[in-house]
């Protein structure tokens, strides 16, 4: 199996002997915060539209579509759940990679959960998997097919899925291999989609194709094997530099789920260190937006190029804009969930702001990286070099700003008590018999309207 077969006894094996307790609970913080920027993205226009299309395609009821609570197939559940957790861009990212680990990789292993009844601590062990493929990939890939405009949720995320699922499924070293080839060969997603219903749409189909992936391995579908070796047709489509040793670099020692970043701001993650040093100064010098004279900011060439949009159209071109993100937080103080519209993007107050605006690319800052100057009107000038904005490994949120997001995100839909209940199944998950119930707690009673339960 070459090089792939370390990564597949690593994932058919993963947990069978524990996992060390911060690695258990870093995926319990993934599995909280997912849960929420899920249930906060059921309303996107795009989920109605996939509403639609699931009802016309009908399935077995084996998976719960969160917070509509439409029973569905495994598959078709992995989908729309995948594309709601990433609606917002408000979901978890590792930010070497480029990637957004949690949103394809939970839909599949809870759809497969729910079915087949499986417990908490299973459910922990094969996330831990899926998340050590996704990032041991990107590593593996280097920077430049993400420089050529594939977008790393839809190609790694895939591959986690895969990993994860076929965990779950204890499919064995070999069949594993197979999942993560199948997986392999229909990986794509390209970054043009940004700012539109495709971004999201992508982690909704690499949930679903990477469940289907080990689903066909199960049934002893056949593919070549060492499909991620370094001479595969992989390697040489995605990536000239591709590094295979980085896959088994250290595997069952290092874990990149403690590396994790959790998002305070629901925007664009090259977007979060101007937000969080304009936040930062206006809170401690009492900034007015109506003082402000200009606002001069140097980030690294990708987020430039990423979310350099100076004229966004709508909140979800919005997310992918420094300018509107530089505005808002000068103006509103924050950039939760509630400040990505249409309206704000359209608010005199903020396009003013935005026209102040100036920036500018500096190869020598980190993608995590902003300097930032604010010039005042009486004169008066404020610095800040962000290194690590909040959410970063570096700066990360507490338990307790990470509960406050959850709770920010969900209590309004599903109530305090709903809330709490989810809150406490997270924190024991590792001690479940049966972790399907979690599915039908994080669920609202609504209106059909034009979206009818899949029959």
């Amino acid at each position: 199996m070459g090089f792939t077969e370390d990564l597949a006894r690593f994932v058919s094996e993963c947990g069978s002997a524990g996992l060390p307790e911060d690695v258990v609970e870093a995926a319990k913080r993934c599995f909280l915060d997912w849960i929420g920027v899920t249930l906060a993205g059921a309303d996107d226009p795009a989920i109605e539209i996939l509403l639609r299309v699931v009802k016309d395609q009908g399935g077995k009821k084996q998976a719960t579509i969160l917070d509509y609570g439409i029973k569905t197939s495994m598959l078709q559940a992995a989908l729309v759940n995948g594309t709601m957790a990433h609606t917002l861009d408000y979901d978890d990212a590792h930010s070497v990679v480029r990637t957004h680990p949690s949103a394809p990789l939970i839909p599949a292993l809870l759809a497969l959960a729910e079915h087949a009844r499986l417990s908490g601590k299973e459910l922990i062990a094969a996330f831990v998997a899926g998340y050590e493929t996704t990032i041991r990939m990107g590593y593996a890939l280097g920077k430049e097919y993400y420089n050529r405009g594939w977008h790393a949720t839809a190609v790694l995320g895939r591959l986690g899925t895969a990993a994860g699922t076929a965990r779950l499924l204890r499919l064995g070293a070999e069949k594993t291999d197979i999942a993560l080839g199948l997986a392999a060969t229909q990986a794509g997603g390209v970054r043009d989609v940004f700012g539109t219903m495709g971004k999201p749409f992508h982690s909704g189909k690499a949930a679903m194709d990477g469940l289907l992936a080990a689903l066909l391995a199960k049934e002893g579908f056949t593919i070549p094997t060492d499909m991620l070796g370094e001479r595969s047709g992989f390697a040489a489509v995605f990536s000239p530099e591709y590094n295979p040793e980085m896959i088994s670099d250290e595997l069952g020692n290092k874990y990149h789920v403690l590396q994790n970043s959790f998002k305070p701001y629901a925007a664009c993650l090259l977007v979060h260190p101007v937000i969080d040093g304009l936040i930062t100064l206006r809170e401690k010098h009492h900034i007015n937006p109506e003082a402000v004279e200009s606002v001069r900011l140097e980030v690294a060439p990708l987020n430039m190029k990423v979310a350099g949009n100076p004229e966004p159209k709508d909140g979800t071109e919005a997310k992918f804009s420094i300018h509107f993100g530089a505005a808002i937080a000068i103006i509103r103080g924050n950039a939760g969930n509630s400040i990505f519209t249409d309206e704000a993007v359209c608010d005199p107050v903020v396009s003013r702001l935005m026209k102040r605006i100036t920036i500018s690319a500096d190869s020598s800052l980190g993608e995590t990286e902003a300097r930032i100057t604010v010039a005042l009107k009486d004169g008066t000038n404020y610095f800040k070099h962000v290194v690590a904005p909040k959410g970063d490994p570096a700066n990360p949120l507490t338990f307790a700003e990470l509960e406050e997001k959850f709770r920010d995100l969900t209590e309004k839909k599903i109530g305090s008590r709903q809330s709490n209940g989810i809150v406490e199944m997270i924190a024991n998950l590792e001690k479940l018999d049966d972790a399907a119930p979690l599915a039908g707690l994080c669920c609202v009673r609504r209106k059909a309207k034009n979206i009818m339960v899949v029959r």
